[in-house]
């Protein structure tokens, strides 16, 4: 029986408790109560969910179920770096979240230098320079010439930026260009 076919019962937990938290890959029921029940599940990549008969631990993994939502709860199988296939166990340093399980900080950052060496060639070979970062409807590294999000950036003046491909720290000048409509008051527009 595959992983996403498991529904296995959870007899310590009644019908009637209909709320839980994670806590990893524990589940809590009745969390800071006297009655507080914590439960790992019997394998990795499954967690509990409440039906009409009860509580049953089932498949949480995105990559068995097809999902493309987040759960950050993955079998054994596939609790490994989608990049490189390493496991999360044999990871040396942190590693990064992906909706499918995560990255390790080797492949993030190999990822990283492979496209900041592409973006600055890509402004060398279409010599890119200052003006085409002049008064733009975008936010775009003076460096590499890629673009940056604006959802922090949109009050008048000057803001610190730092480029999220090749890491430069500039400055963006936001300007407003007002525009005014008059009307005679009382008047409905």
């Amino acid at each position: 029986m595959s992983l996403k076919d498991l529904k296995i019962p959870i007899p310590e937990i009644p019908l009637e408790w209909d709320k839980r938290i994670r806590c990893g890959n524990t589940c809590v029921w009745n969390e800071g109560k006297d009655s507080e029940v914590r439960l790992d599940p019997p394998q990795r990549g499954l967690f509990a969910k409440r039906f009409e008969d009860g509580w049953y631990w089932v498949c949480g993994c995105v990559v068995c179920l097809g999902s493309k939502d987040w759960s950050y709860i993955n079998c054994d199988e596939h609790n490994a770096c989608i990049t490189c296939g390493k496991k999360r166990h044999e990871a040396q340093t942190p590693h990064w979240g992906h909706p499918k399980g995560f990255e390790c900080n080797e492949c993030s950052e190999k990822e990283r230098l492979e496209k900041k060496e592409a973006a600055l060639a890509r402004a060398k070979e279409l010599e890119l320079d200052e003006w085409d970062c002049y008064r733009e409807d975008k936010i775009i590294c003076p460096v590499c010439f890629s673009e940056e999000s604006c959802e922090e950036v949109h009050e008048h003046g000057d803001h610190e930026v730092e480029c999220h491909i090749c890491g430069a720290e500039f400055i963006v000048e936001v300007e407003y260009d007002p525009k005014y409509t008059s009307r005679l008051k009382g008047e409905q527009p």
